[in-house]
């Protein structure tokens, strides 16, 4: 019996502390990189889809509003009801509703950015919440420019001389929560107005110079 037992004790195998202490650490070590890779992976994929939704966002905003500044024969970036906002004429594509107004309001969703809308009344109702014609296009819009500015977002520069009167866009979309500046997006362009008489001398919003111009006239 007395040697069975030193057998038995003799095939006993175990992990010192030191040991044990040893394999924890680098078990730490493994799971701690995976972890990790883990987070980096799912904080792109969080960043790439928030970089999609803002070039989603811009693209949808440009398209419409590109059919709507080539059917105008003018275009005037005003304010309608405290609101900064891109009036146009479109009498020739849209005679039932013939001042198209593109509003750009507050957004809902985040602060500091702003939502875009079209309508299609021209009342005092216009870009407002009792606005019947107004229909939601994009979303997340930050104020651009040199000095970050709402007004700076959809512009009718002066008119050059024999030339057709434009439209400028400037579309920057951030859709993160916490950091405008990161996942950010921007279409910029300039839209003609294809239907609107060329500034000319004779223009009455002719002004002389070197070279000279023609200002922006009233949508109304």
């Amino acid at each position: 019996m007395r040697r069975l037992l030193r057998r038995l004790r003799a095939g006993e195998g175990g992990f010192s502390l030191i040991e044990m202490l040893m394999v924890m650490v680098l078990m730490g070590i493994v799971m701690g990189s995976i972890t990790t890779v883990f987070i980096t992976g799912s904080n792109a994929q969080t960043e790439l889809n928030r970089f999609f939704q803002a070039q989603q966002q811009a693209r949808a905003g440009l398209d419409k509003l590109r059919a709507d500044v080539h059917c105008a024969s003018g275009a005037q970036a005003t304010t309608v009801n405290s609101v900064q906002a891109l009036k146009l004429n479109d009498t020739n594509c849209y005679a039932s509703t013939p001042t198209i107004t593109w509003c750009l309001i507050p957004s809902t969703a985040l602060t500091g950015r702003y939502a875009l809308y079209r309508s299609t009344i021209d009342n005092t109702s216009t870009c407002t919440a009792n606005d019947t014609g107004k229909i939601f296009v994009a979303d997340y819009l930050m104020p651009v420019g040199g000095t970050p500015s709402v007004a700076n977002i959809l512009t009718t520069p002066n008119i050059v001389f024999q030339s057709l009167e434009t439209v400028g866009i400037d579309l920057k979309v951030s859709t993160n929560p916490t950091t405008s500046a990161q996942d950010t997006y921007e279409l910029t362009d300039s839209l003609v107005t294809r239907d609107y008489a060329r500034c000319l001398a004779t223009s009455a919003t002719y002004v002389a110079g070197s070279p000279g111009y023609c200002t922006v006239g009233t949508v109304s």
